[in-house]
C-alpha cells in the first residue's frame, strides 16, 4: 500500500464523514427510501462504502482519490434530474442531497490539490 504526503488527506477525510454525516440525515428523513427494503439496503451499502473511502483517506491511501473521482464524474450525470425530482417531492433532502454532492467534491479537490500545484510549477 502506498501512502500519500499529502497534508489534505485529513482534511479531505473530515469532509467525507460530513458527507456520509449528511446522506444520515437524508436517509433518515427521506421517506421513499424507509417503505422500500431494497432502497434502504442500498443506502446502507452507500452510506458505509463512503465511511470506508472516508477511512482510507484518513490513512492516506492515494489510490482512493482516484476512485473517489471516477464516482464523482459518474453520479454527475444523475445528479441534476435527481435533485429536481426532491426539489419537487421532499424540498429538504434536496437540500441534504446538495450539500452532500458540494462536500464530497470539494473533499476530492483538497485530495488532488498538491498534485495540480505541482504540475503547474513544473
Amino acid at each position: 500500500m502506498k501512502l500519500s504526503l499529502n497534508p489534505n488527506y485529513i482534511k479531505s477525510s473530515n469532509f467525507i464523514f460530513i458527507s456520509v454525516g449528511l446522506g444520515l440525515i437524508n436517509f433518515l428523513l427521506s421517506p421513499h427510501i424507509l417503505s422500500s427494503k431494497s432502497a434502504m439496503i442500498v443506502s446502507i451499502i452507500t452510506l458505509s462504502l463512503l465511511f470506508i473511502a472516508g477511512l482510507l483517506v484518513r490513512f492516506q491511501i492515494s489510490w482512493i482519490k482516484y476512485l473517489l473521482l471516477a464516482l464523482i464524474l459518474i453520479g454527475f450525470n444523475s445528479l441534476p434530474s435527481l435533485i429536481k425530482e426532491e426539489l419537487t417531492t421532499h424540498p429538504i433532502n434536496a437540500i441534504f442531497t446538495i450539500l452532500q454532492a458540494i462536500t464530497l467534491i470539494y473533499a476530492t479537490i483538497l485530495l488532488f490539490f498538491k498534485w495540480f500545484l505541482y504540475k503547474r510549477n513544473k
